[in-house]
């Protein structure tokens, strides 16, 4: 049987939900109020849900979509994208001092507890595992630092490059920006899979000349405590140590004018194999 994605386009139709994820709370949506010569201190009085009520009233997607741009400008997330390159320098640097090895996670998102009874069982002292829970969990808050200065950094890339993208306001789970109307999520990804390399020879050539092959693989082979089948725009590495100049300049070459059209099946631990349909963007990084 085949499920299709639920796509949200916001050309079309906007509510409550989506209004809140795009703005992230009630101060922005008033600023965007704002461009519309609504008084902010009287909306200021007002409830969350009033204001998001507000929004979806006078909706208007051509009349929004530049003034979104201009609010996001203005916004911490948006500046420290603009840092990115040297925030990110930062952080690796004090991971390197602490002597945390390879950037890895720990443990996959939603199995922590596997984790601990792993530890458990292993023949050591208590004190033995403790520390190796701290140091999973240390690894863990800073690879989701790491990971959401990186996801910034090139989210201001994208944003500069594309003028059909509204980006949400604040870090909103599952959507990351609005490509001509339709929410995506972005995702960055350290390479095309392993199954992908193990399934083809000369991986990396495949991987550039059908990119929506890599996109079926990363669906396909996404961890169970993070699955979705909603739009994403991919960042995919190919090679390792990229510079900042070749990422801006293959950012630059991409086109987010119309997506890949993605069909993959998910072979859930309690549901068994499912079919999806989504659609999806990609860009991939890798040297010359």
């Amino acid at each position: 049987m085949n499920y299709m994605n639920d796509i949200r386009d916001i050309r079309r139709t906007i509510n409550q939900e989506i209004v809140k994820k795009i703005f992230g709370n009630k101060k922005n949506a008033i600023i965007f109020l704002s461009y519309f010569n609504y008084d902010g201190n009287m909306w200021s009085r007002k409830s969350s849900s009033e204001v998001y009520n507000e929004i979806v009233r006078i909706w208007n997607y051509d009349e929004a979509k530049d003034k979104l741009r201009e609010i996001f400008k203005n916004t911490p997330k948006y500046l420290r994208g603009l840092e990115g390159e040297n925030n990110i320098n930062i952080l690796i640097s004090e991971w390197r001092n602490l002597g945390l090895g390879n950037i890895s996670w720990p443990f996959s998102q939603g199995q922590f507890d596997n984790f601990v009874q792993s530890l458990n069982s292993e023949n050591s002292d208590r004190n033995t595992k403790d520390e190796k829970v701290k140091e999973a969990a240390v690894k863990y808050r800073r690879i989701k630092e790491i990971n959401t200065e990186r996801n910034d950094f090139l989210e201001t890339l994208i944003f500069q490059k594309n003028e059909n993208i509204i980006p949400t306001i604040s870090h909103s789970r599952g959507v990351d920006f609005f490509i001509d109307g339709i929410s995506y999520d972005q995702k960055v990804a350290k390479s095309p899979t392993q199954e992908f390399k193990r399934d083809f020879n000369n991986w990396r050539e495949i991987a550039i000349n059908s990119p929506e092959k890599v996109a079926e693989y990363l669906y396909k082979y996404q961890d169970e405590g993070r699955f979705g089948a909603s739009p994403r725009l991919f960042i995919v590495y190919l090679d390792e140590n990229i510079s900042p100049l070749r990422v801006r300049e293959l950012i630059d070459r991409s086109s987010l004018d119309t997506p890949l059209q993605i069909t993959f099946n998910y072979n859930h631990q309690n549901g068994g194999i499912r079919t999806y349909k989504t659609q999806a963007f990609i860009i991939l990084l890798y040297n010359n």
